[in-house]
């Protein structure tokens, strides 16, 4: 009938979408799309119940790629997508004139759909937040669609916590499709991966004037101020174009993702100098930095790094859960490096 729109289809839309990325799509992620795909059409036709997908495995296998895809081509307009630090730093907002239930529903507001990237646990604060979401998304009848590098028996790990969250853990179990999307393929390797704007930087080894010239970007040479909310940093040459910083500087400091997260409504490229082996520097430091690149991951802004080791070097060792995420974003920046000498 003439005018009438087509039915929705996500398998069309992936098979387009792999086709301008010069992609395969393998079998696990075929299947993961028709799990996406049969949950549009309650949502379309306007039936509100609580459905959940949790989808989780290693880095790199394309869970983002697939799930903010089915989230932008689906024709909804009630529907919110959030990341783990953006999601808590609003409702840490919302909450000052707030209890947290009612901050909540405010966050979620009339969305049908939630699709919350990078789910991860590792703070016993965090997990009560995230306790609370589940039980009023299930309330509210809100689909919801969580991706993680941890199956939900791995959330809030820590043995001294992990009972605090067992019981939504078997919310999960109970209430939602478990989705493991797992293989030894690293598609953000790929030529064709969708890096965006963070994979326009570059991994400079060792960092020399050379290199740092050819870049435009400087060499330590003091401290400058830089503001965060409240908070005072001091870059290690003067914030322009470029926000400069060395490993010291922002990840021996006292900063957090709230700091990483205001600051990246300033500065859209970013510059980390002097990166040493993660394994010779505190936890928090080496924590810190993980923290720092999921910011600048997810806000897509430009990264510089310079470092005298390569990415499997400067991870290596690491006792931390979310440093193989680290080493597949941070692989993706084209690698400048002065030829090694004999």
């Amino acid at each position: 009938m003439a005018g009438t729109a087509a039915p929705f289809s996500f398998r069309e839309t992936m098979d387009l979408r792999a086709q301008e990325k010069a992609l395969r799509l393998d079998a696990d992620q075929a299947r993961l799309i028709s799990e996406l795909e049969s949950l549009a059409a309650p949502l379309l036709a306007g039936r509100a119940r609580f459905a959940g997908l949790y989808v989780w495995g290693r880095p790199g296998r394309g869970k983002s790629f697939i799930v903010d895809n089915f989230f932008a081509s689906l024709p909804l307009t009630a529907k919110k997508r959030a990341h783990f630090h953006d999601f808590f730093r609003e409702l840490h907002q919302r909450m000052v004139d707030k209890p947290l239930e009612q901050a909540l529903r405010a966050q979620l507001g009339e969305a049908r759909l939630l699709c919350f990237d990078e789910f991860h646990l590792h703070d016993p604060g965090d997990a009560m937040l995230a306790k609370k979401l589940l039980e009023v998304a299930q309330a509210m009848k809100i689909t919801l669609i969580l991706t993680s590098n941890y199956s939900p028996r791995e959330l809030l790990s820590h043995p001294l916590y992990h009972e605090l969250f067992v019981p939504s853990i078997a919310l999960i179990e109970r209430e939602m499709t478990i989705f493991a999307l797992n293989g030894e393929r690293d598609y953000r390797l790929d030529a064709g991966s969708d890096a965006g704007l963070f994979s326009k930087g570059a991994w400079l080894r060792p960092g020399t004037p050379a290199q740092r010239e050819a870049l435009g970007l400087a060499t330590a040479h003091g401290e400058f101020a830089v503001n965060a909310g409240y908070h005072t940093f001091y870059a290690a040459s003067p914030p322009e174009a470029v926000l400069h910083f060395t490993f010291a500087g922002i990840c021996e400091a006292p900063t957090a993702v709230m700091d990483y997260l205001t600051l990246c409504e300033t500065y859209s490229c970013w510059f980390i100098d002097d990166v040493p082996l993660l394994s010779r520097v505190s936890p928090a430091a080496a924590q810190r930095f993980i923290n720092l690149i999921d910011v600048l991951y997810d806000k897509q802004r430009q990264l510089f790094i310079s470092s005298a080791y390569s990415v499997a070097e400067m991870t290596c060792g690491v006792a931390l859960d979310d440093i193989g995420r680290t080493a597949s974003r941070l692989s993706q920046l084209r690698l400048i490096q002065e030829p090694v000498t004999g």
